[in-house]
Formats: structure tokens, C-alpha cells, sequence
């Protein structure tokens, strides 16, 4: 689990923030012409969770080492996600991402 401060560590776990993203992935390898509601479901589920700065830092890092698993995952399709399920991410959807920043 990553830390963003090692003094009040995050509630979110990777296994967590995996499952939420998961239905997003046909979406965003370009293998759906539509996203799945269940992929927007997950989205907000997920900033529902991640309310703390530590658990965003986590969960930033959680999908960035998932995105490295999926070599298909095209930017264009996950930097539309937040957009097309009107969710607000406080962190860029990509696969460069900067969870430090």
C-alpha cells in the first residue's frame, strides 16, 4: 500500500481501487464504443472512498501501477472517462500519471 504520509496512512487499499476501475478497461483499451455505467458506478465509488489526501495519493498510485498491466489502455479513452460520467477525479486519468503533484 503506498503512503503519502507515513503518519496517517490511507484507508484505501489497491485491491479496492482495482475493482472499482475494472469495468472501465474495455472502455479504455478502445474495445467498447460506450462506456459501461458500471465503470462510472466505480469511478464514484471510488472518489467517494478516497476522501483524504493520503487515500487519493494511494489510490493515484493504485491505478497507475494497474495502467502498467494493461499496455492497451489508450489516453485518449481514459482521459474522457471522469468527462463521460460527469465525475470529478482530483487527479488526471492517464497513463502518465503524477500522483505526486
Amino acid at each position: 500500500m503506498y503512503l503519502a504520509d507515513s503518519r496517517s496512512p490511507a484507508s484505501i487499499t489497491c485491491s479496492t481501487v482495482e475493482l472499482n476501475a475494472m469495468p472501465c478497461l474495455p472502455y479504455a483499451e478502445g474495445d467498447k464504443p460506450t462506456i459501461d455505467p458500471k465503470c462510472c458506478t466505480g469511478l464514484q465509488n471510488l472518489v467517494a472512498t478516497a476522501t483524504s489526501k493520503n487515500d487519493k495519493v494511494t489510490a493515484c498510485h493504485c491505478l497507475e501501477d494497474a495502467f502498467k498491466k494493461f499496455p492497451a489502455i489508450q489516453d485518449q479513452y481514459m482521459k474522457a472517462i471522469p468527462n463521460l460520467c460527469n465525475v470529478t477525479v482530483p487527479f488526471p486519468l492517464s497513463k502518465e500519471m503524477k500522483c505526486d503533484k
